[in-house]
C-alpha cells in the first residue's frame, strides 16, 4: 500500500495554506479598493447602513453611487442634492438595489433635487442617471419619491432613469408615488404604485420628455398632469390601472402631450377638465367601454 510522505504532506499544506492567505489578502486589498478614495464608485455597502453619508461623499469626490443587490433600510429621507454637479450630472448605479423607507411615516423616502434657484429664475441642473433597477419602498402619506421642490426652483434637464420602480403601501387619502416637479428632456422609465388615495405618477411641470412605465394608486388617480406646463411630451408603454381615475388633465398649460397605445384599466379612464391638443394615440380600454371615459377638455382621441 502506498503511503503519503510526511514531505509531501507538509509541502501540500504549505501550498494550502499560501493560497489561503493569498485569497484572504485578496480579499482585503479588494475591500479596501472599493470602499477607499481612489475607487472608482462610492459603494454603500462600506458606510454601515448610512445611506445619507454614501451620497455626500460620491457628490463631494464627484464619483457615482453604486448601490450592489441588497436592502438599506433608512429612517429618514434620503436627500440627493447635486448643487455642485449641475453641470456634470450625478450617477446612480443599482444593480437591483431595495431602499426601504417604510420606516419614514411622513415625508418621502426619497428626494431628489438642486438647490439654490427660485420660482423667477430656477436652477438649471443637467444629467442625472439612475442607471439598473432599483426599488423604493415606502409607507408613507407623501409621495415616495420627490424629482425637484414643489416651488419649481429647480430645472431637472437630460435626466435618465433606466429603471425605477416604487410602492408606497400607505392607504392613507394622500399616499401617492411619484411627483415631477419640473424636468425637461428627459427619459424616464418608472412604475409608481401606490395604495391610498393619492396620485400613482403626478407631472407638475414636465416639457419634452419621454415616459414609460405604468402608475397606480388603489383608490385615487393613476396620474395626473396638473400644475404647471406640461407640454409636448411622449407617453408610451403606459399602463395606468387600480385607480378611481386612470388619466386625469387639470392644468390649464398641458397641451400638446401624445399618448401611444395607453392601457387604461379603471372605472374612469379619463377625466380632462382643462388642456388643449392632447393625443391619445390607439388606446385601448380594459374593462369599460371608451364611452365611461369621462369629460375629455382638450383631448384628440386617434381612434
Amino acid at each position: 500500500m502506498q503511503r503519503t510522505s510526511r514531505r509531501h504532506w507538509s509541502t501540500q499544506l504549505l501550498y494550502t495554506t499560501a493560497f489561503v492567505a493569498l485569497l484572504l489578502a485578496y480579499t482585503a486589498s479588494s475591500t479596501l479598493a472599493g470602499c477607499g478614495a481612489d475607487a472608482t464608485e462610492v459603494d454603500a455597502r462600506c458606510y454601515n447602513g448610512n445611506l445619507q453619508a454614501a451620497v455626500g461623499d460620491a457628490l463631494a469626490s464627484d464619483r457615482p453611487l453604486l448601490l450592489p443587490p441588497g436592502t438599506y433600510p433608512i429612517s429618514q429621507p434620503l436627500v440627493i442634492d447635486y448643487a455642485t454637479r449641475a453641470d456634470s450630472g450625478f450617477r446612480i448605479i443599482s444593480q437591483g438595489a431595495r431602499i426601504d423607507g417604510t420606516a419614514i411615516s411622513n415625508g418621502p423616502v426619497m428626494a431628489i433635487i438642486c438647490s439654490g434657484g427660485s420660482r423667477s429664475s430656477p436652477r438649471g441642473c443637467f444629467y442625472l442617471h439612475q442607471e439598473g433597477t432599483l426599488f423604493i419602498n415606502a409607507d408613507t402619506p407623501d409621495y415616495a419619491v420627490r424629482l425637484g421642490l414643489d416651488d419649481l426652483s429647480d430645472a431637472h434637464n437630460s435626466a435618465k432613469f433606466d429603471h425605477l420602480i416604487i410602492n408606497n403601501r400607505s392607504q392613507a387619502a394622500s399616499a401617492s408615488g411619484m411627483r415631477l416637479n419640473y424636468v425637461l428632456n428627459s427619459d424616464l422609465f418608472v412604475v409608481s404604485d401606490a395604495a391610498g388615495g393619492g396620485v400613482g405618477l403626478d407631472f407638475e411641470q414636465v416639457q419634452f420628455s419621454r415616459i414609460s412605465g405604468a402608475a397606480s394608486a388603489a383608490t385615487g388617480i393613476a396620474m395626473l398632469i396638473g400644475g404647471g406646463y406640461t407640454m409636448a411630451n411622449t407617453i408610451q408603454a403606459m399602463d395606468l390601472e387600480v385607480a378611481r381615475i386612470c388619466l386625469m388633465i387639470t392644468s390649464p398649460t398641458a397641451n400638446h402631450n401624445t399618448f401611444i397605445s395607453p392601457y387604461f384599466a379603471c372605472p374612469v379612464a379619463l377625466a380632462a377638465t382643462n388642456g388643449a391638443s392632447n393625443l391619445l394615440l390607439n388606446p385601448l380600454y380594459a374593462g369599460t367601454p371608451p364611452s365611461l371615459t369621462g369629460s375629455q377638455t382638450g383631448i384628440v382621441s386617434l381612434p
